[in-house]
């Protein structure tokens, strides 16, 4: 019952859903980009576990993660909120850097084997049970522009992400409310081994 309450929830919150926008220009994103080299990388593909990968990330969902950050609706990022004020100065530098991050390809192009299998099992089973697939897909490459995709995104990011929602210093209308199904560690750990665990479907 409980599953059901939370799917008829959020599917009337996607239905309510509209596209933000979708402009910009990919070659003055690329030059902005720059700035972004230390954490994401140029071409988006971050090497680092806490910082997400940015290739073939939705538009509009870039778009709104920026928001977030310069809007002070994402404050579990020390790094991010400050950089935020100062490269994403109108709305012409979020739709340029969000048109060229979401045209590159992802290197997330095969399975990960330092990832323990019981856990990914576990994480997929536990995504079926919370209508993740909903907003992200069963394999974690969401087809919705407002909603990330997760396939192939690093473990470590996914859980600090799942923790900020959870604590709240993360907020997000549709995510919030998801945060009750992060009961416990290992349910983050599990969930974000799974999606970790698959193939990007921009993979280059």
């Amino acid at each position: 019952m409980k599953k059901m309450i939370m799917f008829i929830s959020v599917s009337a919150m996607l239905g309510a859903t509209l596209t933000v926008h979708a402009v910009g220009n990919a070659a003055a994103g690329k030059n902005k980009a720059t700035g972004c080299i230390p954490c994401h990388m140029l071409d988006g593909n971050s090497l680092f576990p806490d910082y997400p990968k940015l290739a073939g990330q939705h538009f509009d969902y870039l778009i709104k993660s920026m928001k977030g950050y310069k809007g002070g609706n994402r404050k579990n990022n020390e790094i991010m909120s400050p950089i935020a004020g100062e490269y994403l100065k109108n709305e012409s530098d979020m739709d340029d850097l969000a048109a060229y991050f979401s045209t590159q390809k992802s290197n997330s192009c095969t399975g990960k084997p330092d990832i323990d299998p019981e856990k990914v099992k576990a994480g997929k089973a536990k995504a079926a049970a919370s209508c993740t697939s909903i907003c992200h897909g069963e394999d974690g490459n969401s087809q919705k522009s407002l909603y990330p995709k997760l396939a192939g995104q690093h473990q470590a990011y996914l859980i600090n992400a799942m923790k900020a929602y959870k604590t709240g210093t993360r907020k997000d209308p549709h995510m919030s409310p998801m945060a009750t199904f992060f009961v416990d560690e290992s349910t983050m750990e599990n969930l974000a081994a799974y999606f970790a665990s698959q193939k990007s479907d921009t993979c280059q």
